[in-house]
């Protein structure tokens, strides 16, 4: 791929040579597609093999496994337009069109939304019918971004480039907390799954189901500044413009504590009007899903500090900060909080279990902070 135009001298050192290339190898895209279709093909065949003890897994009861399992079957055959998809995402972001990029993912909730109602409600589909529209959603998003790049108006440009491993050693342990916050949300959701059920019933699980949307909403927002803020704290390193990466990071945090305390306050004030889009108000469930989102919604601040923390680490350059961090939020403090308080038999207290384990994960997050902040000032003094 050739450089359209030079670009300033920013980033830590492997990013700084990347933005200051700006180009995309021949041999690492076919290296990266050939990963992502023999993964696709791995995950297919295990979800063929064993949709339904993994539907039974992920929740489903007697009554749903069935419905599960044939969702399961026809969305793996699209894995790989999935990958694909949010791979080409992130690579518009770096091209520097992040608008763009907001634009294929309009497009492919679009034609989600419009497949869904012609498959269910025109063809009688039923549950196959969803499964196909987000599958073919996927695939659309796909096209668009892979025009974007055929069509000659990126900056990423094909060329022949050098393969070297060191950079992978260096780039992989960078991508730990985004990678360990997507496998976070399905190990919670096992995790919680399996409680509720055994603490308050199968019955309960709708109301786990409201929350997790919400709060999917929620953390989508918060990754979202974080995300903005990463790469500006990252050139700001490579000027070794110190007062700017404060600045930038000030700025996300306060971004994130704004938003935090609005919907916090919402989610106290009118649960039941947030409750009623995704459940019946005449629902035996409404008044439980109600006093459940006010505990839960208590951990969306703390959450959206920790997730800006994990980023700004991994801007900094610092793997094993991020790692640290993110891993521990994900697979340590927030599950041993659920499962205390289920050995406890604490069935009152379950929602306010993400709570706890977030407060957990802040105080990591401010600790690895300021001994981070300690070892700047030592490392300018000298």
């Amino acid at each position: 791929m050739k450089q359209k135009s030079e670009i300033k001298r920013t980033g830590p050192e492997l990013l700084k040579r990347l933005l200051r290339q700006r180009e995309m190898s021949v041999f690492l895209i076919i290296l990266l597609v050939v990963a992502i279709v023999a993964i696709s093909a791995v995950i297919t065949v295990a979800v063929s093999l064993f949709s339904e003890p993994l539907a039974v897994l992920l929740g489903a009861g007697p009554q749903t496994v069935g419905y599960s399992a044939q969702y399961l079957h026809m969305v793996c055959l699209f894995s790989v337009c999935f990958i694909l998809s949010y791979c080409l995402e992130v690579m518009v972001k770096v091209d520097g069109a992040p608008q763009l990029a907001m634009f294929g993912v309009g497009i492919s909730f679009l034609i989600n939304v419009g497949l869904d109602y012609l498959f269910i409600m025109v063809f009688h589909w039923g549950v196959w019918g969803a499964a196909l529209a987000t599958g073919l959603a996927q695939l659309g998003s796909l096209i668009f971004f892979l025009i974007y790049f055929l069509s000659g108006k990126s900056n990423l440009r094909f060329r022949r480039f050098r393969f070297r491993l060191k950079d992978f050693r260096r780039i992989l342990p960078l991508g730990i907390a985004d990678c360990s916050i997507e496998l976070m949300l399905g190990f919670l959701t096992l995790l919680y799954n399996h409680v509720i059920t055994q603490l308050l019933g199968e019955s309960s699980l709708p109301i786990f189901a409201v929350i997790a949307y919400l709060s999917l909403v929620v953390s989508m927002v918060m990754q979202g500044i974080a995300q903005g803020m990463m790469p500006l704290v990252s050139l700001a390193v490579g000027e070794n413009d110190r007062p700017s990466i404060r600045v930038y990071l000030r700025k996300a945090l306060l971004s994130v504590l704004v938003i935090g305390v609005l919907v916090e306050l919402f989610c106290q004030a009118a649960p039941g009007t947030i409750v009623s889009l995704l459940l019946s108000g005449d629902s035996a469930l409404f008044d439980e899903t109600v006093s459940a989102l006010r505990q839960y919604a208590l951990s969306y601040l703390p959450a959206g500090l920790t997730i800006v923390l994990a980023g700004y680490f991994a801007a900094l350059g610092k793997a094993g900060a991020s790692a640290l961090l993110s891993l521990g939020r994900g697979f340590l403090l927030l599950p041993a909080a659920l499962m205390v308080l289920y050995l406890l038999g604490a069935s009152a207290m379950i929602w306010t279990a993400a709570l706890i384990g977030e407060l957990l994960s802040l105080g990591l997050g401010l600790f690895l902070l300021r001994r981070n902040e300690a070892a700047a000032k030592k490392e300018l003094d000298t």
